[in-house]
């Protein structure tokens, strides 16, 4: 799988990218979007900007964004959880009254990706899938982990995602056993070939899927 240059990124987020490396150089931060995902999704329509840094610099980076003149109509927010009204905005927003939303989301981990250019990085398509996940899973963001699913299920199929690697960063996030569930329901739904899935995955998801079956049914 080759990892995402950073030439491949919108223009629009390599300009967000730029603005936020200018004002604070001395700080490492990772930056993605949906737009490879868009392909993927049944209902979401509108891009989304993805900042990653440590939590202290969280509330200065978002300070940094807003104050350009050039993001003044995007919508821009930080913390642990999305406010309903991002949720709706969003959603709702016809033409150019909002172009983006960006988010400030807090890392601590920004080992194993490639270098985008200076204190920027751009992570590989397997994390992003799987943050992508766990954000949907916490309500740090207006998509549903149904949308989220559809993208992991759309570059499985089209192999452009590995699940070994998959598996690799969900365990860094804690989401090794939900990865490998929705991984067998993918696959015995038919959405996903269960042959370009490690069957050892394939058996855990299973495990836990009768699992919280059998915990539901009691």
């Amino acid at each position: 799988m080759t990892k995402l240059k950073s030439a491949e990124l919108p223009e629009r987020t390599k300009r967000i990218a730029k603005a936020i490396s200018k004002r604070m150089p001395h700080l490492a931060f990772a930056i993605w979007d949906l737009s490879d995902f868009l392909p993927a999704f049944h209902n979401v329509r509108r891009n989304m900007v993805f900042v990653e840094c440590e939590e202290m610099a969280r509330k200065e980076a978002m300070n940094a964004i807003a104050s350009e003149e050039e993001f003044a109509n995007c919508l821009i927010y930080s913390g642990e959880r999305k406010p309903v009204s991002v949720n709706e905005d969003w959603a709702n927003a016809k033409g150019a009254e909002i172009r983006d939303v960006i988010v400030i989301v807090s890392r601590k981990d920004l080992r194993g990706d490639s270098e985008m250019e200076g204190n920027l990085i751009v992570p590989s398509l397997e994390r992003r899938l799987i943050d992508l996940l766990s954000y949907a899973l916490k309500g740090h963001v207006p998509i549903t982990v149904e949308e989220a699913a559809s993208a992991l299920a759309w570059f499985i199929k089209n192999g452009n995602a590995r699940a070994s690697k998959l598996q690799r960063y969900a365990v860094r996030k804690y989401l090794a056993w939900y990865l490998d569930i929705l991984l067998y329901k993918l696959a015995s739904s038919g959405r996903i070939a269960s042959a370009s899935i490690d069957p050892r995955y394939m058996e855990n998801g299973k495990r836990y899927y009768e699992a919280i079956t059998r915990v539901d049914a009691a």
